[in-house]
C-alpha cells in the first residue's frame, strides 16, 4: 500500500507568460483514491493559451501560482482499499492536468479499454463535453447543422453529430488550413464554408458555436432559421458573445453549455465506438511535445509562431 511521500512536477502558471515545472509531494492514498503516474496528456488551446497569456475572460479575479491543464492519461500505480474498480497496471483517463504523477479518487478515473491509443483516449474528455451541448438541443437526423468554428471543439461537435445519426452537419471556419483538416479527417462535415461563402438562406435549426469570436455567433443567428435553436459550446473565455437583433426578430433559443454530461457513461459509448474504427480523429492533435518542452510549446503558441488545434503531450520522452 502507498503510504505517501512521492514527488510528482506539476506544471504550475506563476503569472502571465511565466510557467514552471514545480516539485510537490503526494499525500498518502485515501481508502477511495488511486495513484497514476501521467503517460500523455493534452493541451486545450483555446482554454489554455488566454489563461497563460493572462487574457481570459473570468468571473473573478484567479490569483498565482495556480494548477494548468486538465486532460491527462496514464497508468494506475496504487489503489487505496476500498478501490475496486480499477486495479495498478489499469490505464486511465482522468482530471488533474500537467503532472507526472496525481493521486485521484477512484469516481474520477475512467478505465481505458485495451487497443486505444493515449491520443482517442484523451478525447474521451471533450467529446462528452460537447455531447452535452448537443443533447441539449437534439437535433433531428434530419436537422441540417451549422457549426461555427474548426478548432478541437468544432471537429469533436462534427464528429459527435454524425455519430448520433444527424446527416446534414455543416461548418464555418476563416482559416484555410482547418477548413479543410475537417473535410480531410472524414468526421461527416458535408461542407467547409468560409464566413463570406456561406449561404445566406436561413436554413438552418440548430446550430453550435465553437469558436469564441463574437462575430460567428452573429453569423450563426443570422443563418439560423426563424424559432431556431443555438448552443454555446466554446467556454467564452476569449471575447463576450453579445445576441444580435436577428436573435430578437427570429424568436431563437440559445442555451450555454459547459462540461460533460456523464464522462463515465459517455466513454463506454465512445470508447466502443472509436473501437469500431475513428483513426481519423487522433489527426486533430497536430502537434506532439515532450512534457519537459510545454513551457517553450506555451510562449510559440502566444507569439503566433504555431497554433495548433490540439497538441499532444508525451511524458515518457524529454
Amino acid at each position: 500500500m502507498y503510504a505517501g511521500g512521492m514527488e510528482s512536477q506539476s506544471l504550475l502558471l506563476m503569472g502571465p507568460r511565466m510557467l514552471a515545472w514545480v516539485t510537490e509531494q503526494l499525500p498518502p492514498l485515501a481508502p477511495d483514491a488511486v495513484l497514476v503516474r501521467t503517460t500523455a496528456g493534452a493541451v486545450s488551446v483555446g482554454t489554455e493559451l488566454p489563461q497563460y497569456t493572462g487574457a481570459a475572460r473570468s468571473p473573478a479575479p484567479r490569483g498565482y501560482p495556480r494548477m494548468t491543464g486538465y486532460e491527462s492519461v496514464g497508468v494506475v500505480v496504487a489503489c487505496g482499499g476500498a478501490v475496486h474498480d480499477v486495479h495498478p497496471g489499469d490505464r486511465v483517463v482522468a482530471f488533474y492536468g500537467h503532472r507526472t504523477l496525481a493521486v485521484v479518487p477512484d469516481s474520477k478515473v475512467i478505465p481505458v479499454p485495451d487497443g486505444i491509443s493515449d491520443a482517442l483516449a484523451l478525447l474521451a474528455i471533450l467529446t462528452c463535453d460537447v455531447a452535452k451541448g448537443i443533447r441539449t438541443q437534439a437535433p433531428r437526423e434530419d436537422e441540417p447543422v451549422l457549426v461555427t468554428g474548426a478548432g478541437a471543439i468544432g471537429l469533436l461537435t462534427i464528429w459527435v453529430l454524425r455519430a448520433y445519426g444527424v446527416r446534414a452537419v455543416d461548418v464555418v471556419e476563416p482559416v484555410a488550413e482547418r477548413r479543410a483538416l475537417a473535410l480531410a479527417l472524414r468526421l461527416g462535415a458535408r461542407q467547409a464554408w468560409t464566413p463570406e461563402d456561406v449561404p445566406s438562406a436561413e436554413s438552418y435549426t440548430v446550430g453550435f458555436e465553437c469558436s469564441s469570436r463574437d462575430a460567428a455567433f452573429h453569423l450563426l443567428q443570422r443563418r439560423v432559421a426563424a424559432g431556431g435553436r443555438i448552443c454555446v459550446l466554446a467556454d467564452g473565455n476569449i471575447e463576450p458573445l453579445t445576441l444580435a437583433p436577428d436573435f430578437h426578430r427570429k424568436e431563437l433559443t440559445v442555451v450555454g453549455s459547459s462540461d460533460g454530461w456523464d464522462y463515465q457513461e459517455h466513454a463506454r459509448w465512445y470508447f466502443a465506438r472509436v473501437q469500431a474504427g475513428a483513426p481519423e480523429l487522433e489527426a486533430i492533435f497536430d502537434d506532439r511535445v515532450a512534457a519537459s518542452a510545454l513551457p517553450e510549446a506555451f510562449a510559440r503558441m502566444a507569439s503566433g509562431e504555431r497554433m495548433p488545434v490540439k497538441v499532444l503531450i508525451d511524458y515518457n520522452t524529454g
